[in-house]
């Protein structure tokens, strides 16, 4: 749309606001950390009903294509394992890291589930039939999409459309602004488009390790 209105000669500037974090040429969008603030307080609550029933919990979040709410939440919140499209599901692995938690004493097993990569009470059932752990679904849905935006997102939303004024100001258009290496940048919408999302999978990794 930004493209096409600046092609007609529309003064546009693209500005990343989605709770995704799909956007390849930037490192975060406006609402992500906002998203990924409201799961992390769901799988804290989650986990103490959780505990006190020993049960196993598949928490279902937004994120179709990209895996970065569901990484960066599980990572923030502790979650046994994290399902993401950026990495082949293996749900006999999901099934062995819950069964060693039950056996060390662990009384509750949270798994983060992007919704592009299944349906999550297909992934429940699965494990429960698989480890006799009572497991249940929480589809978090579209309260991640509200609430109150966090500093970080205010301060990126502050520093990206004071990017687009000065940008305007010098008569500039068909800019997309966002963020590289914690430092605001702009360039050209269709050189934007054309910039591939970057998984971090050092973030997966370290998720993995300190789940165990």
């Amino acid at each position: 749309g930004a493209r096409e209105l600046s092609n007609a000669g529309v003064p546009t500037f693209g500005i990343p606001c989605t709770i995704d974090n799909d956007c390849g040429y930037s490192d975060y969008t406006i609402g992500f950390f906002t998203a990924v603030e409201t799961v992390v307080e769901a799988i804290s609550k989650i986990r103490d009903t959780s505990t006190s029933h020993g049960r196993a919990n598949v928490i279902e979040v937004m994120g179709r294509d990209c895996g970065d709410i569901a990484l960066y939440a599980g990572l923030a919140g502790g979650a046994e394992s994290i399902i993401i499209p950026e990495v082949e599901f293996n749900i006999d692995e999901v099934c062995k890291r819950a069964l060693q938690g039950k056996n060390r004493g662990k009384l509750h097993h949270i798994i983060v589930l992007a919704e592009g990569v299944g349906n999550a009470y297909d992934v429940a059932k699965t494990i429960q039939e698989k480890t006799g752990i009572d497991t249940r679904v929480t589809v978090l849905g579209y309260i991640q999409r509200g609430g109150n935006p966090t500093s970080f997102d205010r301060i990126l939303a502050s520093k990206m459309g004071n990017r687009a004024v000065e940008l305007l100001k010098e008569g500039k258009t068909g800019r997309t602004i966002g963020m590289k290496c914690n430092k605001i940048i702009d360039m050209e919408i269709n050189e934007a488009l054309q910039i591939k999302k970057e998984f971090d999978i050092e973030m997966y990794n370290t998720s993995k390790i300190l789940s165990i």
